[in-house]
């Protein structure tokens, strides 16, 4: 990449960001291959102090930033006793802003209006999600406690919420019934694709050969228990409940099998699972563009199970889910070597950025409301996502990064709760203050999302300054060099060095250039 080979100046971005690759026929399905309505975005995106691609990389934060945001200002809550869990593993899945464990006698003010969250209940999705968080950590920093932390996570999800009887995973821990829940029929494969979220990222890190026939056999349970010929996608259930109808067609169970383990994993796995996962990537993707995928609004909706539910006179739509489905299906294209779903995604993925961006701000909006109209306020998973999506694509065509120095400078600015550390999950675009109806640590708001947009900002920011990505892993037994990447990259493998003075004495220091 040469940012100096493309100049341009601010006033042309719009232009330039509807500039596309040439697009062909998709099987036939020409559904979502039409045009996107035009003139969806009536804003004329105007970002401030910049006057073309050259001055990025000065204006983008270091990769040092980056490591700075992890170890300063997202691991501080993370480390408290209280986030470790008793005995350490077991993560507790609700605390109070402050790091304090919820006491339901007494419960903190961020909580206590939440019914849901009073629960005494331990989620999977949870334990997973900060799993993840502590093996990013590791992979940046080299510091084997963390992935001593994300181990004792494996372990203790692999113990208890393995269902070895009937397959897959639990949901929850139920602490007035000592059991764990919800029954076969009523779980979903969104939340059996986040149990294997952590110990996903652990077996990239380490290749244990005793965690990947866990892996494989719930992703085998997700697919054969769950794909139904006559919707053509995943269902919902297996049986109508107070979560939903078994038949409901919902974006995320098909969505999330994608980012929580199968892209990061379908390249390092051995044959035949590699052709076999990168094949349902393929069909993953076909199903969301010809069920999900509106090309009129060019959003990805969130259910199919009637016209209704692409209407968006009738519901909202978030740019996270369509921003995510983009990017995934991008890598899927790129893991397959389908270049017809990388060029929808290339093509149609930055429209989704120009018409997300706030200029006035230099943030993210959050969704469209029922009605069409923005929804200016921020959500921590959504803003992460745009930020990805931006600086992936922005290694390959300069002109999207245009977009970060606002957006990233808004995040350290207005996410980051500096007193005890992670991330607001939301945040009022009118007087930049957190939104408080939610604690920053609930079942579905982890250490996942934060941890990796530092992630990919680092991976990216070195790239963008030219300077090496240096990654830690702690390989059982060396890899072929071939399957060892930098996250969901690509990149050239320049130097590999084992770690002295640490403990096991499988851990490796990794440099790589080239990103791509």
């Amino acid at each position: 990449m040469r940012w100096n080979s493309i100049q341009f100046t601010i006033t042309s971005l719009a232009v330039c960001l509807l500039c596309v690759l040439p697009f062909g026929s998709y099987f036939g399905v020409a559904s979502w291959a039409t045009n996107a309505r035009p003139g969806y975005s009536q804003h004329q995106v105007i970002l401030p102090a910049l006057t073309s691609t050259n001055h990025l990389p000065s204006q983008l934060p270091t990769a040092q930033r980056w490591l700075n945001h992890v170890q300063n200002e997202l691991l501080p809550f993370w480390t408290m006793p209280t986030a470790l869990g008793d005995p350490i593993g077991n993560f507790p899945s609700v605390r109070c802003n402050d790091g304090t464990l919820l006491d339901r006698s007494n419960p903190c003010p961020e909580i206590k209006d939440n019914a849901w969250l009073m629960r005494n209940r331990n989620y999977v999705v949870s334990v997973s999600r900060q799993i993840y968080g502590y093996g990013v950590a590791f992979h940046l920093t080299g510091d084997s406690n963390y992935l001593q932390y994300a181990k004792a996570g494996v372990d203790y999800l692999r113990h208890n919420s393995f269902d070895r009887q009937h397959g897959g995973t639990y949901a929850f821990w139920d602490g007035e019934t000592k059991s764990w829940q919800p029954s076969v029929e009523y779980r979903n494969p969104q939340e059996l694709a986040y149990s294997l979220l952590g110990i996903s990222f652990y077996y990239y890190l380490t290749r244990d050969p005793e965690v990947l026939p866990d892996i494989l056999a719930v992703k085998d349970y997700i697919f054969k228990t769950y794909y139904n010929p006559k919707l053509k996608a995943l269902q919902w259930q297996l049986k109508d409940g107070d979560d939903g109808k078994a038949l409901d067609k919902r974006l995320t169970a098909q969505l999330d099998q994608m980012n929580a383990y199968m892209v990061l994993i379908t390249p390092i796995l051995p044959e035949p699972y590699q052709a076999e996962w990168k094949q349902d990537l393929v069909d993953l993707s076909n199903i969301m563009l010809n069920q999900f995928y509106f090309p009129n609004e060019n959003l990805f909706f969130y259910a199919a199970n009637s016209p209704f539910d692409r209407d968006i006179q009738n519901i909202k739509v978030d740019f996270g889910h369509t921003i995510k489905a983009m990017w995934m299906i991008r890598m899927a294209g790129l893991l397959s070597g389908n270049q017809t779903l990388v060029k929808f995604a290339e093509k149609n993925g930055p429209k989704v950025l120009e018409r997300a961006y706030l200029p006035k701000s230099g943030s993210w909006a959050s969704e469209i409301n029922q009605g069409g109209k923005v929804n200016i306020n921020k959500d921590w998973w959504i803003y992460a996502e745009l930020d990805q999506f931006a600086a992936s694509l922005a290694l390959e065509n300069p002109s999207l990064a245009i977009y970060l120095p606002q957006t990233y400078d808004y995040w350290f600015k207005y996410f980051v709760d500096r007193k005890y550390g992670e991330v607001w999950t939301g945040v009022d675009d009118s007087t930049n203050k957190p939104l408080q109806e939610l604690p920053k640590q609930w079942p579905w708001k982890n250490a996942y999302h934060s941890f990796e947009h530092a992630l990919v900002g680092y991976i990216t920011a070195c790239q963008f300054h030219q300077e090496p990505v240096v990654l830690y892993y702690a390989f059982k037994q060396m890899p072929s060099v071939n399957t060892i990447r930098p996250y969901f990259y690509k990149g050239k493998i320049d130097k590999i060095e084992p770690m002295t003075n640490q403990e096991p004495d499988s851990l490796y220091t990794i440099k790589f250039s080239d990103i791509h």
